[in-house]
């Protein structure tokens, strides 16, 4: 008998899951599980020549005509490697110290517009994608041979050698580019600001004084409780640890970033940006996006608007870039260092010395 059966439904909050420990239902495995494949040196040798001569030939894309770049408008980011720490100097005798962000083998490989983007995107995540495309981003091309098919499906379309790096990054509909686009180091210009963001290095599981920076009682002879956080709830009707108590656990390896880093230097050959700043988050050799800075006061203006939507390389020009690209505030190493400026008055006394000396010599 279902007439009384009483149906009642009960919501409770979750706790968000920061770290997911396996990847998404929907997305392709990118390397393959099987190691040995049984192919002999000379196919092998035959495979790697094959996509060698597949993937060195330039993209072909479609034309991107120059735009206006305005202060409503979003552009792309992108995929760099931190590869180190580096010092310069401002024309003060300032030392700076730099980080050093490598931009290697970007490439557009999808892009979607508002439209098309708002019947993608997760439920939960809508709000933040309103009114804008997104563009997905690879980085640092690889060896095909190394991936799955279904992994090496999603580059067809753009038409490049499968990559290690993919990403989606947030676009107005004005910025959007073409796919097969490719992605330089130019796409920042020097004195510009950007915002960094990254994964923090790996600590582990660690106690309260580290993770949180407890004080801890006084080390001595006679206590063991000096990395001990305390107590961590009350009594009675609220009974339990509350949540968001600071208790020890896994820390690092968190989605952080660092906002208003100016950009000193470019190195066009080697496609590496001099960030501002130390403190770009993850160890040497993570990986690091690199967006337009959303601050208020140090945003682009219109004055000095940034490439848009990217910089586009001209036959003529292409090979006028300098190799460094400073900014006015920092001392090249190509220039001098300390100047001499000597005036008239100094002039006539030096002359007048050695007119002075010549007679005394020949005396």
């Amino acid at each position: 008998n279902f007439q009384c059966l009483n149906i009642s439904e009960v919501r409770c909050l979750r706790t968000v899951k920061h770290r997911l420990t396996r990847p998404r239902s929907w997305w392709a495995i990118p390397k393959s599980s099987s190691k040995d494949t049984g192919i002999s040196k000379t196919n092998q040798e035959f495979l790697e020549r094959v996509s060698k001569d597949t993937f060195s030939s330039p993209v072909k894309c479609e034309a991107i005509q120059p735009k206006p770049w305005t202060p409503n408008s979003m552009r792309c980011g992108l995929i760099a490697r931190k590869i180190g720490v580096y010092p310069l100097w401002l024309k003060t005798g300032q030392k700076v110290l730099c980080t050093l962000l490598q931009v290697n083998d970007n490439h557009v490989i999808r892009s979607y517009t508002s439209k098309e983007y708002a019947r993608k995107c997760i439920y939960q995540n809508r709000w933040r994608s309103q009114g804008c495309g997104a563009l997905v981003v690879g980085a640092e091309s690889s060896d095909p041979q190394l991936f799955t098919a279904a992994y090496c499906g999603l580059f067809t379309e753009a038409g490049v050698a499968p990559k290690k790096k993919l990403t989606t990054m947030l676009v107005t509909d004005d910025a959007l580019l073409p796919v097969g686009t490719p992605l330089s180091v130019n796409h920042f210009r020097p004195g510009h600001y950007v915002d960094c963001y990254g994964l923090s290095k790996e600590r582990g599981f660690q106690g309260v004084r580290k993770r949180w920076g407890f004080k801890g009682l006084p080390k001595r002879n006679n206590t063991k409780a000096e990395n001990r956080p305390g107590s961590i709830s009350i009594g009675r009707k609220k009974a339990g640890p509350h949540k968001g108590t600071k208790m020890a656990g896994h820390m690092g390896s968190e989605r952080c970033g660092v906002r208003g880093l100016k950009i000193f230097r470019i190195n066009t050959k080697h496609n590496v940006l001099f960030v501002q700043g130390h403190g770009v988050p993850g160890a040497t050799g993570a990986w690091v996006y690199v967006y337009d800075c959303r601050i208020d006061k140090k945003r682009p203006k219109l004055s000095d608007p940034p490439p848009f939507p990217t910089y586009i390389p001209e036959e003529s020009s292409s090979k006028d870039i300098p190799e460094n690209i400073y900014s006015p505030e920092i001392h090249a190493f190509t220039d001098p260092t300390v100047i001499f400026v000597e005036t008239e008055e100094e002039k006539k006394a030096a002359r007048v010395g050695a007119k002075i000396a010549k007679v005394r010599s020949k005396k």
